[in-house]
């Protein structure tokens, strides 16, 4: 649904609003290496930006689309996980900040 103020694309959802882009238009922060490395392990990507207000509303969401989705994931931090991967570190690791703390980190 449009946001009134702004006219971006929001949802909102269990108490937490997200901006939603599925432009295609975050590729162009890839490098064309990244990119091939996504290719390769899923064939041509369908890019879905989301930017939210916290990590607890980031992990709401993921938690509730992930399941079942074979995709990847960009944690910002220099790692592209599997979807399933990226719930299983989720669950195991309830306060992690994936935009900070890489998964290897994780003990």
């Amino acid at each position: 649904m449009p946001d009134p103020a702004t006219g971006d694309d929001r949802l909102h959802r269990h108490g937490y609003s997200y901006y939603i882009d599925l432009s295609g238009g975050i590729l162009a922060d890839y490098e064309r290496e990244e990119l091939d490395q996504v290719t390769n392990r899923i064939g041509e990507p369908y890019p879905v930006y989301v930017s939210c207000q916290s990590m607890d509303a980031a992990r709401a969401l993921l938690r509730e689309v992930l399941p079942g989705l074979d995709g990847l994931v960009d944690t910002n931090h220099y790692e592209i996980l599997q979807s399933s991967k990226f719930l299983t570190l989720l669950d195991r690791y309830a306060g992690w900040d994936w935009r900070r703390q890489p998964s290897t980190d994780l003990t």
